[in-house]
């Protein structure tokens, strides 16, 4: 599992990773069944806090990405988790907020979110 957090970054390192390994399981780079790394393990190779880590994985399992598989340590759960409506309104909030700030025009907006859900090998993206 490839990821990578910025200290330096105004997102808070524990969104950073949460939201990337949520992404690597989305899109199916993890798929079912995966093992992720431990939590010791990765707290080292990203130079942050286990607690930091540990919160990730707990917070992930309760949107139902991962399970913990005992002493096989976390997995990828074997279903996605259910939509959230509110959730998604909340992230097209955000991604319109910084179009706005952008000064991204509405066509251009939903191209480059196609494009996205492409890269995340969607099969539901609506044609150019």
């Amino acid at each position: 599992m490839i990821v990578q957090v910025d200290p330096a970054s105004s997102v808070p390192v524990f969104e950073q990773l949460r939201e990337q390994v949520a992404r690597l399981i989305a899109s199916g780079a993890l798929p079912v069944g995966a093992r992720l790394p431990t939590i010791r393990h990765l707290a080292a190779d990203l130079g942050i806090a286990r607690g930091t880590v540990q919160r990730v994985y707990d917070e992930l399992a309760r949107e139902g990405w991962v399970r913990s598989a005992g002493r096989h340590g976390t997995v990828v759960a074997d279903a996605r988790p259910a939509p959230d409506a509110g959730a998604l309104d909340e992230a097209a909030d955000r991604l319109a907020l910084v179009a706005l700030q952008l000064g991204v025009a509405g066509p251009d907006v939903h191209a480059a979110l196609d494009r996205a859900l492409g890269r995340l090998g969607t099969d539901d993206v609506r044609p150019s």
